[in-house]
């Protein structure tokens, strides 16, 4: 039997005047045992092409809220996209120049793309002992998943100033004052094995994650047109920008070949050459003018194939969703 990480709800019982962070454990409210956290569950959440009523299925928005499948699925690859440390501070990622982007899917939960990391806020029901014990703890998957999420959370705030910022970036409730978090985080680790992370999702045994790793991961091993246009996450949906960032390359290559011909041509001009020199210039120009006339070609078949491919893939939603939608009207008017 599965059981909570912490043996009650780590909360202060609002005052009139709230406790600074600086100030010390004995001038903040004592901590209530018995005290349950009050939330409130999203109407909705995003299943698939529409929308699911939470209150129909309370269970799916708890997966939905921790589970990682897509990065559980692929967990042998991410040693190429990121390292088995802990992530870094709050403070050390603005350091780094970062900009701290709000994500409420876990399966982009510490990952980053150039200047860019995206967190997603810590759900408060993980903060509550009585939910733990209700939902989280009738499934390993969950529970580990809900483990792995609180310990990234250890990771990413460890200074009073990381909490600061987490209050700012809305990471983190406003009544979790630096004391309350740190007999909090105390108690949970010490149903951690720190050593093996034994106890959280594959996921959690890594922290920070490049996407451009995980995009070619996912382009190399999942074999399906969807993954392997879009790799795992799309940062733009334009096609001059996929065509700009996988094809800018290509201009240090003619660079190059242009100051080759250039040089050859000099050459030739200046000083009288053998034979085979200039047979070699000659195939040399007209291999370059066959490999720039091929990659103009292979662009424009890759911007076609693209397009033709966002196009059926437009299409064909469309035609499936609204046969799903026409079905479950069907559905609905049968007795």
């Amino acid at each position: 039997m599965l059981e909570p990480p912490f043996c009650r709800t780590v909360i202060r019982m609002p005052s009139s005047n709230p406790p600074r962070l600086n100030e010390p454990a004995s001038a903040s409210p004592a901590i209530s045992p018995a005290a349950s956290i009050r939330y409130t569950l999203p109407a909705t959440i995003r299943h698939r092409n529409t929308l699911a009523r939470v209150k129909d299925d309370p269970d799916i928005y708890h997966t939905t809220e921790l589970r990682t499948s897509r990065l559980d699925e692929i967990r042998s690859y991410l040693w190429l996209a990121g390292l088995p440390n802990c992530a870094r501070p709050l403070h050390r990622q603005r350091l780094l120049g970062r900009e701290i982007v709000i994500t409420e899917d876990p399966n982009e939960h510490l990952i980053w793309h150039r200047t860019r990391i995206f967190i997603k806020p810590l759900p408060i029901f993980l903060l509550d002992l009585d939910c733990w014990t209700r939902k989280i703890c009738k499934s390993r998957q969950l529970h580990e998943a809900a483990c792995g999420l609180l310990l990234s959370y250890a990771w990413l705030v460890g200074h009073e100033s990381d909490l600061r910022i987490a209050h700012e970036k809305g990471l983190l409730p406003e009544f979790v004052d630096f004391t309350t978090w740190t007999e909090l985080i105390n108690e949970f680790l010490e149903n951690i094995h720190l050593q093996s992370l034994s106890g959280v999702s594959p996921r959690y045994q890594y922290g920070e994650l490049r996407l451009s790793r995980l995009n070619k991961i996912y382009r190399v091993t999942r074999f399906t047109w969807r993954d392997s246009v879009r790799g795992y996450m799309t940062t733009s949906t334009w096609c001059q920008d996929f065509v700009t960032r996988n094809f800018a390359w290509l201009l240090a290559v003619f660079a190059f070949m242009s100051v080759a011909l250039s040089a050859m041509q000099v050459v030739l001009a200046s000083t009288s050459n053998s034979k085979a020199f200039e047979n070699a210039c000659y195939g040399f120009s007209i291999a370059v003018l066959f490999l720039v006339a091929g990659t103009v070609l292979v662009v424009f078949l890759i911007w076609a194939i693209l397009f033709v491919y966002y196009l059926h893939s437009a299409r064909m939603n469309n035609r499936r969703v609204m046969q799903e939608r026409k079905d479950s009207i069907d559905c609905r008017k049968e007795p």
